[in-house]
């Protein structure tokens, strides 16, 4: 027994560098993420720097003009230099799908109306800008849509989780263990039951302990959807379906039942834009 114990602990402390490790590479990627966010919204600062250097430079070279005629030197300063209107607006249409991807919609959208507003400013051919009007107000139709079945869609399945995680919280705390009995047995399988004598005694043991894993691991789960990474998320479902495994009673079979429901759900994938179509 004290064997058994021992063994059960050195798995306990396992199991917890795992979780650890674990949560420790989702908030790297978070990290890796915000980083890249972090860069993409600094490289359009900067864009967004020189064209106001070149309005600035315009006005003090010429002094004061009307508003028309600023417009127009300053369409005339972008059209010269390096700055490539196609470009800029492609790395705003760039933020605003990483952005879409990391669930902020409200952003993307203030970021998309941003756009619209500023597509006179670019030297563009008035065909294309009245395109790109037209395209824009689509994506926002658009965005709009995918914002409210993407909460429709979560808060389904965050009721799922939520109430599979009482479940196991309620097994960890008053076990109700129950051989599977899905297949048939005849009358002498039920008198006569031929197995390890060590095996029933350590699986009940570990049991609360998988159980505990598992409820962790549906946390992560849950974390992983809410950022938007969707890999991790079907992967963490799949690792609780495969600890659970290891415990063959109905109660854990009804909950593998559950978690395979949850895993098939399709997630709504993140739509693409109009916008990057018409750019090319």
């Amino acid at each position: 027994m004290k064997k058994i114990f021992i063994l059960l602990l050195g798995l306990s402390l396992v199991w917890m560098v795992k979780l650890s490790y674990d949560v420790f590479t989702l908030n790297t990627q978070q990290t890796e993420l915000s980083n890249t966010l972090h860069r993409i919204e600094q490289s359009n600062a900067n864009l967004n720097d020189q064209m106001v250097s070149l309005q600035r430079h315009m006005n003090v070279k010429d002094g004061t003009v009307n508003p028309a005629a600023e417009t127009a030197a300053h369409l005339k300063i972008i059209s010269e230099s390096s700055i490539d209107p196609i470009v800029v607006i492609k790395q705003q249409v760039d933020l605003i799908e990483f952005m879409l991807k990391q669930q902020k919609t409200n952003e993307a959208l203030e970021r998309l109306m941003l756009l619209e507003r500023n597509i006179e400013q670019y030297a563009l051919a008035t065909s294309l800008k009245q395109s790109l009007h037209e395209v824009i107000k689509k994506d926002q139709q658009v965005i709009q849509q995918f914002a409210s079945a993407r909460i429709a869609q979560q808060t389904k399945i965050n009721v799922l989780i939520h109430q599979l995680d009482q479940a196991l919280a309620e097994e960890i705390m008053y076990p109700q263990l129950k051989t599977n009995t899905s297949q048939r047995e005849y009358f002498w399988q039920r008198w006569l039951v031929i197995e390890s004598a060590k095996q029933p005694a350590t699986a009940l043991i570990q049991r609360p302990l998988i159980l505990k894993e598992a409820q962790l691991r549906l946390l992560l789960a849950q974390h992983a959807l809410q950022q938007g990474q969707y890999l991790e998320y079907q992967q963490a479902l799949t690792e609780i379906i495969s600890l659970l495994n290891a415990l063959p009673d109905e109660k854990n079979h009804q909950m593998i039942q559950k978690i395979q429901k949850i895993k098939g759900l399709s997630v709504i994938p993140t739509p693409i834009l109009n916008t990057r179509e018409l750019l090319g």
